[in-house]
């Protein structure tokens, strides 16, 4: 069919689907699809004014002035994805990649949710405390040790303020002197090998401080984990209010929109239409310049059905689409 008889075509009932594509005005990378759109709708606005006709009994109008004052967008978007959110609450985006966290302190408030630093924990442990401290070892004991050797320690963690003893009973063990004979780490203590103060098959009675945390405190009957945090019950037998404790968990990547951070978007669109009530043949609308306000809405909870965007935004003058007959707002193709 020639173009000549498609612009003289008059069967054209139109019921639309399609793609709609956006990328930021002045982006050189390629438009993206939104989502599923439920409602795409261009409207006009028209400043009219009439000049009477003072001519004849009766009236009338002589003449009649027609302005365009505003070109308005109207979307209904399905897909509350992290970008269509981001634009329809002027927020910005940041991305939080997963990771773990140990000891992070809440207090207790039985019947309310502690409310983690990210979001939908799992391998979720709670203890009593706020946090770390410390617990003393007293002449632990370590028999038939000799140059060269490394000790692990009783109680996990780096030790501190270690002191030794040595001899062939607790009774008689005399002090060891650390410079030149032994160092110590997370790993234990490391007798040095050439230690002028050590006899080999003697014994040790070593004494340290080392980290502890709290008692753990099960999930049965006390608390359980969720997606915005640890919701401890109202009757937990093993918690109590104003009590403090530390959460260790681990999360996965997520995003953050911090709502209301920036300005509208100005953005290029394009839809990608094809007519259900005539063969699918396509009709591309591109909106050289639309500016997108905030949602009108954001649907959170629903007795029944689905969650939409409402959108609305102007269409703007792109004062880079020149030429005779050219619009610098929208065109509109079809077969």
């Amino acid at each position: 069919m020639s173009s000549e008889a498609i612009i003289k075509r008059t069967f054209a009932p139109a019921a639309m689907v399609g793609h709609v594509y956006a990328r930021e005005r002045g982006a050189t990378t390629a438009p993206m699809p939104i989502g599923n759109v439920l409602e795409l709708e261009l409207s006009h606005k028209e400043d009219v004014q009439t000049q009477p006709d003072m001519t004849q009994l009766g009236g009338g109008v002589h003449a009649e002035m027609r302005r365009v004052t505003d070109v308005e967008i109207k979307m209904k978007l399905a897909d509350l994805n992290v970008i269509n959110l981001a634009r329809s609450s002027l927020g910005t985006v940041t991305g939080v990649e997963g990771g773990t966290v140990a000891g992070e302190a809440h207090k207790v408030t039985r019947g309310g949710i502690l409310r983690t630093a990210h979001i939908a924990p799992v391998n979720v442990v709670v203890r009593k405390g706020s946090g770390a401290s410390t617990a003393t070892a007293t002449d632990e004991e370590h028999l038939n040790v000799s140059k060269g050797d490394t000790i692990a320690l009783d109680n996990p963690g780096l030790a501190t303020n270690v002191t030794i003893r040595v001899g062939d009973s607790v009774a008689t063990a005399t002090p060891l002197t650390a410079a030149g004979n032994y160092t110590w780490d997370a790993a234990g203590v490391h007798v040095d090998a050439a230690a002028p103060g050590v006899t080999n098959g003697k014994g040790f009675w070593i004494s340290y401080q080392y980290p502890t945390v709290g008692t753990e405190v099960p999930a049965a009957g006390n608390w359980e984990a969720r997606a915005a945090g640890v919701f401890v019950f109202p009757d937990a037998a093993g918690l109590a209010d104003d009590e403090d404790v530390t959460v260790d968990y681990e999360y996965a990547s997520y995003a953050v929109i911090e709502a209301l951070t920036t300005k509208a978007k100005e953005l290029e669109l394009i839809f990608e239409g094809l007519n259900e009530a005539d063969d699918g043949k396509p009709c591309i609308v591109e909106i050289w310049r639309a500016s997108q306000g905030v949602a009108s809405s954001i649907g959170l909870l629903a007795d029944k059905g689905f969650a939409s965007l409402p959108v609305s935004g102007a269409v703007l003058k792109d004062v880079t689409k020149n030429g005779e007959g050219i619009s610098k707002y929208y065109r509109v193709r079809k077969i």
